[in-house]
């Protein structure tokens, strides 16, 4: 039996990543073979991930790139276990590899065996459930990102001129950023009321209506004066779930005011076209 020195173990640990008890039992199993220690731990390691692949994933980052020319933009929510490890390395460098797959626009590689090795792999090193949850890439005249300090929310969203060459202009840029905040902190679930899930506005009201129901206060209050009220309530559902009716965050105005101020002092329409917002857990 090869004697196993402080030094062998460190050196492996170094080289893998493992825990300091795990490097020592492989080198002893591999009779001191540097190299077979390594193949005994991956083989545990990914074991060991392949049990962890239904444990809830709450914590992790979200990775967005930009074109220079602020045409392109893409998003990716990578997930873990726990906060220890999305701080590491690693899995920041793995978030890194993978976003920029994302801003590739190749999405068939994350369907693909060799990313299913990739993320074996360092489920393994890590060992946690590590999960690319979800993925956007935009282009547009105008683009812009918002990832919170967290790296728990993160925004994409794109924006049509009617002047192309207006992207350049301080203000318009501006506002795209300042839209990606109001949509981070807001969370609406569409550009207008045009574009939002019917389903969602009747499941909005049906929730409405039981509550007027249970209120004992219109206890004798017929039905169709009950609709009535539920119909009237549809704006603060609109106020609240479309971007360009709630208030803006920064100032005393709506969204949809503040897209028309800027349009007048760049001198050029300006429409959402569409935006993106990722949430990790419940920051």
């Amino acid at each position: 039996m090869a004697e196993i020195s402080a030094k062998m173990v460190a050196d492996l640990r170094k080289s893998t990543g493992s825990p300091m008890m795990d490097c020592k039992k492989a080198l002893t199993e591999a009779n001191g073979d540097f190299e077979e220690a390594v193949k005994i731990l991956r083989e545990k390691g990914m074991a060991k991930a392949a049990k962890r692949l239904s444990n809830e994933t709450n914590e992790g980052k979200i990775f967005c790139k930009i074109s220079d020319d602020l045409k392109s933009v893409s998003m990716l929510k990578l997930t873990c276990e726990t906060e220890p490890v999305r701080n590491t390395e690693e899995f920041n460098t793995f978030g890194d590899e993978m976003s920029q797959i994302a801003f590739s626009g190749d999405f068939a590689r994350f369907e693909s065996e060799e990313i299913e090795t990739k993320l074996t792999e360092i489920r393994a090193k890590l060992g946690e459930n590590i999960t690319i949850v979800e993925y956007e890439r935009m282009e547009g005249d105008l683009v812009s990102y918002y990832i919170h300090m967290n790296f728990k929310v993160g925004v994409i969203i794109k924006l049509s001129l009617g002047d192309k060459s207006k992207s350049s202009v301080p203000a318009v840029q501006e506002l795209a950023k300042n839209l990606t905040l109001q949509i981070a902190s807001l969370a609406p679930k569409s550009v207008s009321s045009d574009d939002l899930d019917p389903e969602f506005i009747k499941g909005e009201l049906e929730i409405i209506l039981h509550q007027l129901k249970e209120d004992p206060k219109n206890a004798n209050k017929p039905d169709n004066i009950l609709e009535k009220i539920v119909e009237g309530r549809k704006g603060k559902i609109f106020a609240e779930s479309c971007l360009l009716e709630q208030e803006y965050v920064k100032e005393k105005m709506f969204v949809k005011e503040l897209i028309a101020s800027v349009e007048k002092e760049a001198g050029t329409s300006i429409k959402v076209d569409r935006f993106v917002r990722f949430q990790i857990g419940g920051q």
